[in-house]
């Protein structure tokens, strides 16, 4: 279950960057660093305003400053605080807040706890089944490429019966192991994606 990864390519990189917010002049480091909420919201919106030809008004762009751009524009929704965006409810309430003001309704669908392998599962690729990336939110975690960190999910597989999880994380494709991710003890992991239809879970895996 895989998404076009070619939607994610922005030049040489996989994704956005948060730093890019400094390195271009619009935020100060500090807020920056706080920030990579909202670049898996432009990893989001980005692939929506792209493949879906009904949600082109939510972004039109195809270059680095685009995007960033892009990522200026959620920040000003998604507002992220002292220890960034750290609920899925500000996460959502800051997607929604952007595209309302595209002209575009969409329907947040969130798992705030994620602690059972299955459910968990058919959550992340019921959202990839209908064509939109899925951010996940990891509190307190092992390992530190997912610790306190927003990651866009873009893809799924299964290998000898073990889920893996396919991201856009500091603007590198990364593949995690679902089922770690979910069996290693944290202190929140929770996911939201958003849709123009209804919240469907995927089915079971054969």
């Amino acid at each position: 279950m895989i998404l076009n990864h070619d939607a994610f390519q922005i030049g040489e990189d996989y994704g956005g960057k948060q730093q890019w917010l400094s390195e271009f002049g619009l935020r100060k480091k500090f807020w920056a660093d706080r920030s990579c909420g909202v670049a898996a919201a432009a990893n989001l919106i980005n692939y929506l305003g792209s493949e879906f030809p009904e949600l082109a008004t939510l972004y039109g762009g195809n270059t680095r400053e685009d995007f960033i751009q892009l990522m200026e524009g959620l920040y000003r929704h998604l507002n992220p605080g002292i220890i960034g965006i750290p609920t899925l409810g500000k996460m959502g309430r800051g997607l929604t807040g952007y595209t309302n003001s595209k002209g575009i309704q969409l329907l947040p669908c969130t798992r705030t706890w994620i602690f059972d392998v299955k459910d968990g599962s058919k959550f992340i690729r019921g959202g990839l089944a209908q064509g939109t990336p899925v951010l996940l939110l990891t509190w307190n975690y092992s390992d530190r490429e997912l610790r306190n960190h927003w990651v866009t999910v873009t893809g799924w597989d299964v290998i000898y019966g073990e889920e893996y999880m396919t991201v856009s994380n500091w603007g590198k494709k990364r593949t995690y192991s679902y089922d770690k991710w979910v069996g290693e003890r944290s202190l929140l992991k929770g996911a939201i994606y958003l849709t123009r239809n209804k919240c469907i879970d995927a089915p079971d895996m054969i």
